[in-house]
């Protein structure tokens, strides 16, 4: 077996480990959830109403939105390959890695999908509606954590007036002494 094939392969059980410690990690949350349900008295089942998605259509269903024109999980395995700073392949590309790809193209072989204007205009298409999704996601993440430091900033500047001003009156407290008796109405 080639050193790429063994990589790949100890890839694959690092992940199906990650995979199961996950599995079991979300199985002793749900139930820590319906012990604690349970003992408020409440039936563990309340919200277990109706049938169940299957734990294979689970995660697929947490996918990002991709757009419309895709086939089911097509967006997925492009966004794979985008993350992974690949390119997308056409049509009979699909057995060759980016490097094959490239070094043919390099020798002046064209590619098939290469030939017709009409997918090459679909394949960009759905190209950039990959790129526009993971721009989308991106673009989440840096003003969820934009406004997560802008709250901190805000809760600090009060944290800060509420000490400033609790020390002021503490000590015009000290200097005053105690109320002066007033006279019984």
């Amino acid at each position: 077996m080639c050193a790429r094939a063994h990589l790949y392969l100890q890839e694959a059980d690092l992940l199906k480990a990650w995979l199961e410690l996950q599995h079991a990690a979300a199985e002793e949350a749900e139930r820590q959830r319906r012990e604690a349900l349970a003992a408020e008295g409440g039936t563990a089942e309340v919200d277990d109403v109706g049938p169940q998605l299957p734990e294979t259509h689970r995660a697929a269903a947490a996918g990002g939105n991709f757009g419309g024109f895709l086939r089911p999980g097509e967006g997925e395995r492009m966004a794979a390959y985008v993350a992974s700073g690949k390119r997308i392949p056409r049509r009979g590309e699909v057995g060759l890695t980016s490097e094959q790809i490239e070094k043919f193209e390099g020798l002046g072989y064209i590619m098939s999908g290469s030939r017709h204007s009409r997918m090459n205009a679909i394949r960009l298409r759905k190209e950039n509606q990959i790129y526009t999704a993971e721009e989308k996601a991106a673009l989440a993440m840096f003003n969820y954590e934009e406004n997560k430091r802008k709250e901190a900033k805000v809760l600090e500047d009060m944290k800060t007036l509420v000490s400033r001003t609790l020390a002021v009156h503490s000590h015009e407290g000290a200097e005053e002494g105690p109320p002066a008796p007033g006279p019984d109405v």
